[in-house]
């Protein structure tokens, strides 16, 4: 939200995209406000206080909508993204905005910790028995083998100095593996 608003007021963004980019913002702050919402509610989930919302939706449409939102942070670092393009998308009953938050927190580490001019590879596929799997994979330095462990604990965060922002807060893959694990799924890193 702040990239588009900044993109606008700097000049970045032309005046005939202002109403493409102010749409885009509109959404993201509902959306925001959905995601405070969920974080609240993740808190509920985990006391076992409060039920899923699962609807029906479009796995691979959910990656580009997250891909859609970075998409400023994307271009400024001239990350390729590839796999979204396949034409196939894997429909899914789950809570929509909590599938939103850990694919958005996947992607934003991806996008972290990808070099200028990488790649970040997104494949969504289904095993044909009912089971989704959104698989998210970056070029870059990479995680040392010993924290690979640790990544999904709360407040964990891998070695400072190599992070390219250090001001998170470690909470986020945490969170991702909470929501994978309310619904039943499983969460790795390689």
């Amino acid at each position: 939200i702040g990239g588009f608003i900044d993109g606008i007021l700097d000049g970045t963004i032309p005046p005939e995209k202002h109403d493409y980019y102010l749409s885009v913002v509109s959404v993201e702050i509902k959306r925001l406000s959905r995601v405070v919402q969920s974080m609240l509610s993740l808190a509920r989930l985990e006391s076992g206080e409060q039920r899923v919302n699962p609807v029906k939706f479009g796995l691979t449409e959910l990656a580009c909508e997250v891909m859609l939102s970075q998409e400023q942070r994307i271009e400024s670092n001239n990350i390729n993204i590839e796999g979204l393009d396949k034409g196939t998308d894997i429909t899914v009953t789950a809570d929509r905005d909590l599938i939103y938050q850990a694919v958005f927190n996947l992607v934003d580490n991806a996008i972290k910790f990808t070099s200028e001019n990488g790649t970040i590879s997104v494949d969504v596929s289904s095993d044909g028995q009912g089971v989704a799997r959104i698989a998210i994979r970056n070029e870059g330095k990479g995680i040392p083998p010993d924290e690979m462990q640790h990544i999904f604990e709360r407040f964990y965060k891998s070695d400072k100095s190599r992070s390219i922002n250090k001001d998170g807060t470690g909470l986020g893959l945490y969170i991702t593996k909470t929501i994978v694990e309310i619904h039943k799924g499983n969460i790795t890193v390689s």
